[in-house]
């Protein structure tokens, strides 16, 4: 039985937002299991690899994650968006097509190969690493119509379940091979074994099964509103290549390295992010003839996100550089300042992603696709300067300076979706804006009030935030923070006594 042939089940507005609090809370408890994983795996990869193996690793894996993007052309978003439950033709055709352009991209990434690496002097290693890495894109366009069946569902505790158990072997692998002394391989190896063990889980979890039906006039009839979504994010793929090409480039694949490492550390919190841009796009979509229901759901989410991440992550960072050395060994103590200046970004990353899913569900991607377009020119002009005059130490500021911009105008596109979300710049922007500043300044005092000792200035510095927010809580104008944080603790605690607060959204 074909899952997609049923046809749609009208639900209220109450029901879709009870579904994507329950998938939220579902992927957050996922997401906890699977950063335990994350934790052990960055702590005893950083003892057996080095920056120039995350290096060579982040350089050839550019091309193939940037396939992921241009194998959908956004088409199964486009299924996901339309009022009407996906047709069996609808489904097959879309997943055909995938296949059809996935070979095609495959085909070019070999054919690439061999100058990338020379032009890089990435090593005779590097090019199997590529024609791997080429192939295992169909590991991601195999899942993307079983998955879309599943997802627009809010089937989201089985794909929980699934995610985790690819996350374990992943890890497994991944650490077996460093200990092997694999080198840059390792972290091959365990990406082909997710890969493979998540293409499984979601293959027996859905019922979805292809028909061998090909029809054009629907790839046609889908391909524009597929472009305006799949566009934006494959325009911020482009943009993130400035740190292989111009880093690598200048700076060296070791830089690279570092980079890349420094990352993958920070952007815990995009965890985040990617659990709520899956679980809101769905449920926007189904917002879309009820706008004051849709505004509300909005609103809440960013306040609340907001309240959890500008009061943790800054803490996080003033941590960065007694934890780095303590967990992670001296090899990567270069990497704190990067460490802190992503963490940063990635507050404001998370809830520029939300807003773009506004965005889109609200059927306006090509507004998406303008502000992704000038971000990347930015990023790309700003990238080339910062690097060539500050080396290593121009990479950090960059993409904050950029993603305050984005916010911003982003807020400000969205409000037009809706009369019901007007003054939402200030709503979003403000608090970021507020707590940068004080984080800034607790930085930069810390070591005149404390000369001596990381873990003095660390505590010091904790103390001397947490005092100023306090502060900020009781002036007029700033929206409250630790009281929404509050009502976040109040809400997890009556989810798990199975009596979630009547007004609560995710």
């Amino acid at each position: 039985m074909n899952a997609t042939a049923a046809p749609e089940v009208a639900v209220t507005a109450a029901e879709v937002k009870a579904r994507a609090q329950k998938g939220v809370f579902v992927l957050v408890a996922r997401t906890l299991a699977s950063q335990g994983l994350r934790v052990v795996s960055a702590l005893v990869l950083s003892r057996l690899l080095f920056p120039k193996d995350y290096g060579v690793f982040g350089i050839v894996s550019y091309a193939a994650n940037l396939g992921v993007f241009l194998g959908d052309l956004g088409l199964s978003a486009a299924l996901v968006h339309q009022s009407h439950e996906p047709t069996p033709e609808e489904t097959s055709t879309i997943f055909w097509g995938h296949q059809l352009l996935t070979a095609l991209l495959v085909a070019i990434v070999v054919a690439l190969a061999p100058g990338l690496v020379a032009g890089y002097a990435l090593g005779a290693q590097a090019l199997p690493m590529v024609y791997v890495l080429a192939a295992s894109l169909f590991f991601f366009s195999l899942r993307i119509i079983p998955l879309m069946a599943l997802e627009r569902r809010l089937a989201f505790p089985v794909i929980a379940r699934a995610e985790l158990i690819e996350n374990v072997a992943q890890v497994v692998t991944t650490l077996s091979l460093a200990a092997l002394g694999c080198g840059a391989w390792s972290l091959v190896g365990g990406g082909l074994v997710r890969g493979t063990v998540g293409l499984l889980c979601i293959w027996q979890a859905s019922p979805w099964r292809p028909r061998l039906t090909f029809h054009g006039s629907i790839i046609r009839r889908l391909l524009s509103m597929g472009l305006a979504f799949q566009l934006p994010p494959l325009v911020a793929a482009f943009t993130a290549g400035w740190v292989p090409l111009v880093v690598g480039r200048y700076l060296g694949k070791d830089a690279v390295g570092l980079v890349n490492w420094a990352w993958a550390l920070a952007s815990t919190p995009m965890l985040i992010s990617v659990i709520l841009n899956r679980v809101a796009f769905p449920a926007y979509c189904r917002l879309q003839e009820d706008p004051v229901g849709f505004a509300e759901y909005l609103r809440t989410s960013l306040r609340r996100l907001s309240a959890a991440l500008c009061l943790l992550i800054p803490l996080a960072v003033l941590a960065v550089p007694v934890a780095v050395p303590l967990f992670f060994g001296e090899r990567w103590v270069p990497a704190v300042p990067l460490v802190q200046w992503f963490s940063m970004e990635c507050i404001l990353t998370t809830l520029i992603g939300l807003l773009a899913t506004a965005q889109n569900a609200g059927g306006q991607p090509w507004q998406r696709l303008a502000v992704t377009v000038g971000v990347g020119v930015s990023k790309w002009a700003l990238a080339l300067w910062l690097v060539q005059r500050f080396g290593l130490m121009g990479v950090g500021p960059l993409g904050s300076i950029v993603s305050l911009g984005e916010l911003a105008a982003t807020a400000w596109l969205v409000t037009g979706l809706n009369p019901a979300l007007r003054g939402l710049v200030v709503e979003v922007v403000e608090p970021v804006v507020t707590v940068g500043l004080l984080l800034l300044g607790v930085l930069l005092g810390t070591p005149y009030l404390v000369r001596e000792g990381v873990w003095a200035q660390g505590f010091a510095g904790g103390a001397l935030f947490c005092g100023l927010v306090l502060v900020r809580e009781r002036l007029p104008g700033p929206l409250p923070l630790v009281a929404e944080l509050r009502t976040i603790v109040a809400l997890v605690r009556a989810r798990f006594r199975g009596a979630v607060p009547r007004e609560s959204s995710p």
